[in-house]
């Protein structure tokens, strides 16, 4: 248990990333759920062992809380002092993860009783459907939706395997800084023979888990001396539009096509620079928006 704990981040993502498929206790979504669950795990360098551990916790032990009424109910029965159970810990993980879920979604107000985040009652479970349900959740650019496409993207499950598409997925949220996706990245990189590029995005979360949550945007000459330019580079943008548009601008879901305008090849460092540094002024749809520069090609897949 204790290992789990130490490695809290990765845990807790693989919950997620099974309750977004559904709150059902069928053989179908646990067989997908144990793909989810390994896929995370490699990512993460996880021993197989400790794979395993994760795939009996959350679909042996935790899989009968599916519901949001349940950890209400749950927790006014419980009795938190100094005797708190590792018990209790993972039951506060799946709690979290159902509450984050359901306020995607709105919340469990009557207005919101149709929405597929609903998690007060049980959910039926096809794997197309659900596809389907979180690609449209992710259009808006919601970070955890977009992130479950590219896992889902990558394993096939709901949809045809399509790794370029996962790959885009995931950088996408990657640029937005977030470190559970570069793991998913490289991972998937790896899994496509690119073993350099792997080994870069590898870097970069390492760095990111560093340095990007203390607030660097300049890295310290040890940085410099344990990491390669690349991983740097990519580092300075992503820890450049966390602080300038992400922090400063309120903008938490991703915003695809300036990501897509920031990874453009027609640009350079200080051209990267630039268009991050004057988000406002919005002069990157130049690149990706046909209607400010009509004799470019429409900018969108």
């Amino acid at each position: 248990m204790g290992k789990i704990f130490k490695h809290y981040e990765t845990f807790y993502n693989m919950v997620l990333s099974t309750i977004i498929m559904s709150n059902a206790q069928t053989p179908e979504l646990k067989i997908d759920s144990q793909r989810i669950i390994e896929f995370i795990g490699k990512a993460y360098m996880l021993c197989d062992d400790l794979i395993e551990e994760c795939k009996s916790i959350i679909l042996e032990q935790l899989i009968f809380l599916g519901l949001t009424n349940d950890i209400e109910a749950a927790r006014s029965d419980r009795k938190y002092d100094s005797n708190y159970s590792n018990e209790d810990v993972l039951f506060e993980i799946k709690g979290d993860a159902l509450e984050k879920l359901q306020n995607m979604g709105g919340g469990g107000s009557p207005e919101t009783n149709s929405s597929w985040f609903n998690y007060s009652h049980y959910k039926t479970y096809q794997a197309d459907v659900r596809f389907t349900q979180i690609n449209i959740a992710s259009a808006t650019g919601n970070l955890i939706a977009t992130r479950q496409i590219g896992i889902l993207k990558v394993l096939g499950i709901g949809c045809e395997v399509n790794a370029e598409e996962a790959i885009r997925r995931l950088s996408q949220c990657m640029y937005w800084g977030d470190i559970p996706s570069m793991h998913l990245l490289a991972y998937t990189y790896l899994l496509q023979g690119n073993k350099e590029k792997s080994e870069i995005i590898y870097e970069l979360a390492s760095l990111a888990k560093k340095y990007l949550y203390a607030g660097y945007t300049v890295l310290p000459d040890e940085a410099k001396e344990n990491y390669s330019e690349e991983a740097r580079i990519k580092y300075i943008y992503i820890s450049s539009i966390k602080q300038d548009i992400i922090n400063a601008n309120h903008i938490n879901d991703i915003d695809f096509s300036f990501v897509e305008a920031l990874t453009s090849p027609s640009l350079d460092y200080f051209k990267r620079m630039d268009i991050i540094n004057n988000y406002a002024q919005k002069e990157w749809k130049n690149i990706t928006n046909s209607s400010e520069k009509p004799s470019k090609p429409l900018g969108f897949n």
